[in-house]
């Protein structure tokens, strides 16, 4: 949680583990989600909700020997102003050098690169909220697969966790499984996806409970019909 109008800085090492002197280079850039859950990447102030302009840091260039490492300082300063609200965040890249790795007999140029996420939630401004867009489930000899579509509709970074379960005509819960926690940023789509036994023919309701750390769990269902 950060409030607005004050500065906060945090600090990450980086090493060389190379078997020779490295110069390694440090920038900003934006990240999302796609319902999948793989990572896109846009330069800074892309989104709507970057915090790259709030974002400083050094140094943006180090030159590290063998097994060296060397401390980065960030400084993170949140605006104050009133429409800020809810979670923002970006991305520090740490990018090393060029370097041959060979691949299937062939020699190419590899670039290593990864990202220290950073999230600025303002506090007293969080309205977490979700709901569950669809669910769909369909059956094979072999399991029964269930899609679920949920949005988070809120203004903060959620961890969303739940459970599935399938309803036989009498009401007995057949079929029962955990989603583990899963994160969904603000505005974005995640599609989970849940693979389950296979069921003996019949007519059953397939059911959806997830919790985003609100105060209500949101719910969706889907009729299954197993021939």
């Amino acid at each position: 949680m950060v409030d607005q109008g004050e500065t906060y800085t945090l600090s990450f090492r980086v090493g060389n583990d190379a078997q020779a002197p490295q110069a390694i280079t440090l920038y900003l850039g934006d990240w999302d989600r796609l319902p999948s859950g793989e990572h896109r990447y846009y330069p800074p102030g892309t989104l709507d909700r970057s915090l790259c302009g709030w974002l400083t840091f050094q140094p943006e260039r180090i030159v590290l020997g063998p097994g060296e490492t060397a401390e980065v300082t960030a400084t993170l300063a949140v605006p104050a102003s009133p429409t800020v609200r809810g979670t923002y965040w970006g991305m520090i890249f740490v990018q090393g050098e060029p370097r041959p790795v060979e691949v299937e007999g062939t020699v190419v140029m590899a670039v290593e690169r990864f990202g220290v996420k950073v999230y600025a939630t303002v506090a007293g401004t969080e309205r977490p909220a979700g709901e569950v867009r669809r669910v769909e489930a369909e059956a094979s000899p072999e399991k029964v697969t269930v899609t679920i579509e949920y949005q988070n509709t809120g203004n903060v970074n959620q961890w969303v966790e739940g459970t599935v379960q399938v309803v036989d005509r009498k009401g007995d819960i057949v079929l029962k499984a955990a989603l583990e926690p899963t994160p969904v940023l603000p505005g974005a789509e995640r599609v989970f996806q849940v693979e389950l036994p296979a069921l003996s023919p019949g007519i059953y309701q397939v059911q959806a409970m997830l919790d985003y750390g609100g105060d209500v769990v949101v719910a969706g269902v889907a009729g299954l019909r197993v021939r």
